[in-house]
């Protein structure tokens, strides 16, 4: 064999092309592997070097010492942006996040029962000043005559409708089966009516009722006006009296309550609410501070790297690397 290996190489014009072929089809293999990252095969799973894909590598680790309590990720598993990875035994943590959290639903539930109140208040209150409006506007009315008669009307009944201003009525001889005569009436409200001696007639739809005394020469000359307030009447200044205090205690209750419980569309000046975004704010801090004991997936991606001593029961040092994704 060596031989025949010696006497192939005096033969020149064999050797070179055959090294020539060789040569060729080597650089043809390894030009295709210029510039790629080695391949390893960790525990079955390929994994490109780090260095290369460094931008989609993520290392993570804890923020602070500790013993691990719980660990929810495995070499090769697809996790979530947000996930929980791994966990660490916080029993104080714990407890302040769940103390904090109870404190801000009792200042919720407190400020959603106090705004409840206000309105409950608030809705009392507008019933008492929207009766005292209404017996201010229904107090002492009466019937007053443009010019000297002996004819008497009289108003009875509430005024319901809450809004100020004047009837006019204007009788006339119309051949009515009582008393021959009716009425026609205009201004807050409008519409025509019998005139009655024994028995009120209503005039519109806002409550009021009028009659006149019966006599033998009724004067359909004679027009009439009921002003809604009646100002001239003797008791319009005690009503009227009684109606602005209603409105100003009002305005004060709803006030203090304001201070206290805040607005049905929510006072920011509320002791309250202050107290609902304080133990927010206290719930939030806890929640952050307890997260220090979480390891939690930044991204979504691949598991490619767990420590083998992140195990339960294990201590676990601040900033070390023990698990590490690929993201996507």
């Amino acid at each position: 064999m060596k031989n025949k290996f010696l006497k192939i190489l005096s033969k020149p014009q064999l050797v070179i092309p055959s090294f020539a072929v060789v040569g060729i089809l080597v650089i043809i293999f390894f030009y295709g592997q210029v510039g790629k990252a080695p391949v390893v095969n960790i525990k079955g799973q390929e994994v490109i070097n780090s260095a290369v894909l460094s931008g989609s590598n993520i290392n993570l680790s804890f923020l602070k010492s500790g013993r691990i309590k719980e660990v929810m990720a495995q070499n090769g598993e697809k996790v979530y942006k947000g996930q929980i990875l791994a966990r660490l035994l916080s029993p104080d943590g714990e407890g302040a996040v769940n103390q904090a959290k109870g404190a801000l639903e009792l200042a919720e539930a407190q400020y959603s029962s106090l705004n409840s109140q206000y309105s409950s208040t608030k809705k009392q209150q507008d019933l008492i000043v929207d009766n005292a409006y209404k017996a201010l506007l229904s107090a002492g009315l009466e019937a007053t005559p443009d010019d000297q008669t002996s004819n008497v009307a009289t108003v009875t009944g509430t005024y319901t409708c809450g809004k100020e201003g004047s009837y006019n009525i204007n009788p006339y001889r119309s051949g009515d089966s009582n008393t021959g005569y009716s009425f026609q009436y205009s201004g807050l409200e409008s519409g025509v009516s019998s005139v009655k001696y024994k028995n009120s007639v209503p005039f519109g739809d806002c409550g009021l009722q009028i009659k006149w005394a019966e006599t033998t020469a009724f004067d359909d000359s004679i027009n009439w006006t009921v002003n809604i307030p009646n100002k001239k009447s003797a008791s319009y200044i005690t009503y009227k009296n009684a109606y602005d205090l209603a409105v100003e205690t009002r305005e004060k209750v709803l006030s203090d309550l304001a201070v206290t419980i805040g607005s049905e569309n929510g006072s920011d000046v509320s002791v309250a609410k202050a107290q609902v975004n304080a133990s927010r704010g206290a719930y939030e801090q806890a929640l952050g501070a307890y997260q220090n004991n979480l390891i939690i997936a930044p991204a979504n991606g691949i598991i490619n790297f767990v420590d083998e001593n992140l195990k339960v029961g294990q201590s676990v040092t601040a900033n070390k690397n023990v698990i590490s994704i690929t993201s996507e």
